[in-house]
């Protein structure tokens, strides 16, 4: 998935209105809480079949940082 297209669908998910970049820090968005913890999960089983703990997540600290958990050969520029 083209990490663009993987930035737009995840802040539809999120449903954030600030444009979100692998740089952003998740726990800093206004939406971020445990339901959308809980989206992102899902959102990730959905696009990459990969299932992620949710223990992970408390070192999931940017967008980028989800990246790499659900592993950086998914993306493409």
């Amino acid at each position: 998935m083209k990490t663009s297209v993987f930035l737009e669908k995840l802040q539809e998910e999120l449903e954030e209105d600030e444009t979100l970049t692998p740089e952003t820090n998740l726990k800093s968005l206004e939406s971020y809480d445990s339901i959308s913890l809980l989206a992102i999960i899902a959102f990730v089983d959905e696009n990459f079949s990969k299932k992620i703990d949710t223990k992970h997540f408390k070192d999931i600290e940017t967008i980028s940082d989800l990246m790499n958990v659900i592993g950086k050969e998914n993306f493409e520029d």
